[in-house]
């Protein structure tokens, strides 16, 4: 290793190590991912409302499904009586899901479902509409949430400081659905008021069963109950679900994992070993890349054997034209084209007549006296005993004739 070479690689190694510290130095950005999972701590994670619901509630009452809900109501008799809980960025059901989910809520069984995305095969069993709000002239786009029932009501709606867009529901059946809350965005003369109330959160009776729908899930996020006294807006929430039987809370509907898979989750997890890693990787690709280039050895040059077929035939040819042996050379003149018209135009040659020549000129497309000349010398030159060089190159000649394309 020279000089320079040691140099450009130390040059190189203070480099990344510059890259490593200014990185681990540098604060961790926000993940403003929306994620609903239980075990994430990020602002839109779920962590503190599922901490807090563990601790309100009583052990036996609640039960984690991280399977699809098709799969969990497989024997719905064998599934206790309860509420089917689902919150997350959107629920689609297919329709298959969606009827056993709906057979299951007949049976007075609850289902709620939290999620600013909701199944159409839902919304049309149930005469409902739904979509997102768009106010152009409103360049503030603050959520503000509140409940229409007079003893949940407070006179200052819960504000999310957060930039989101909303859904509400615009068509219903109000002879059949009761309206549980409002939402929409703050007015920007008055920041304590919702410019335009819409309905947001509903239930709807479902044979014997009934069906809660709520288009605001960040109400269940760390974000959300972080935030001034927003946590009461998420209990009131949950003081619509029966008082008795199990809660059934959806992890297999969620755009967050509620465990990890990776096997480098834990290098991963962390900054510092996630660097360290990606580093490791950088030195490794660089070390292939010049070191490879300087050790790798002389590949020899292989030449293929040379083709002596040429002079094989030059030394047999010149064994010929020292015995002067013109019937020999005949012969196998002869012989090699008869095994050509065999292979080529799939023809008998034992025997040379009349309907060979017939034969020979249809398939080689040849004419039939210039066929019949050949055949003719052929059989001629058979029957010498002896053959002079004219008459040798006259039959190679007519040999090539015939060989050559039209």
């Amino acid at each position: 290793m020279n000089k320079r070479y040691k140099i450009m690689t130390n040059a190189l190694g203070l480099l990344l190590t510059l890259l490593v510290l200014m990185e681990a130095l540098k604060p961790s950005p926000v993940n403003w991912n929306p994620s609903y999972s239980q075990v994430d701590k990020i602002p839109f994670g779920s962590y503190i409302f599922y901490n807090e619901l563990k601790q309100k509630l009583e052990p036996q009452r609640l039960e984690e499904v991280n399977i699809p809900p098709f799969e969990f109501l497989m024997d719905s008799t064998s599934v206790e009586e309860g509420t089917y809980f689902f919150m997350n960025s959107g629920v689609y059901f297919g329709e298959a899901e969606a009827n056993k989910l709906l057979k299951w809520v007949g049976r007075g069984n609850t289902l709620f479902i939290s999620a600013n995305g909701i199944d159409p095969i839902l919304l049309d069993t149930l005469s409902l509409k739904a979509h997102d709000v768009y106010e152009i002239d409103n360049p503030v786009k603050i959520p503000l949430v509140n409940l229409s029932n007079k003893d949940l009501k407070t006179p200052r709606p819960y504000k999310m400081d957060k930039d989101i867009d909303l859904m509400v529901f615009n068509a219903m059946d109000t002879l059949n659905t009761t309206v549980l809350g409002v939402a929409g965005y703050m007015n920007k003369e008055d920041s304590t008021r919702i410019r335009e109330p819409k309905v947001n959160f509903i239930k709807v009776p479902f044979e014997d069963g009934t069906i809660i729908l709520h288009t605001f899930p960040y109400a269940f996020t760390n974000y959300f109950m972080l935030q001034s006294e927003n946590a009461a807006y998420t209990g009131k929430l949950l003081s619509y679900l029966p008082q008795s039987g199990k809660i059934y809370m959806d992890h297999y509907y969620k755009a967050g994992k509620g465990f990890n898979t990776s096997p480098l989750y834990i290098i991963f997890n962390n900054r510092y070993l996630k660097w360290s890693y990606y580093v490791l990787l950088l030195i490794g690709l660089l070390w292939v890349i010049f070191e490879g280039k300087r050790k790798q050895r002389y590949v020899p040059i292989i030449r293929p054997l040379p083709n002596q077929t040429m002079d094989f035939t030059r030394t047999i040819a010149g064994m010929y034209l020292e015995k002067s042996d013109n019937k020999s050379i005949a012969g196998h003149l002869i012989n090699h084209f008869t095994e050509y018209l065999r292979s080529t135009y799939n023809v008998n040659t034992e025997r040379l007549n009349k309907d060979f020549i017939e034969g020979l000129s249809a398939k080689a497309e040849k004419n039939r006296e210039e066929v019949k000349n050949i055949v003719d010398y052929i059989i001629l030159t058979r029957q010498k005993h002896a053959i002079t060089e004219s008459e040798l190159i006259k039959l190679n000649g007519m040999i090539e004739q015939f060989k050559t394309p039209s």
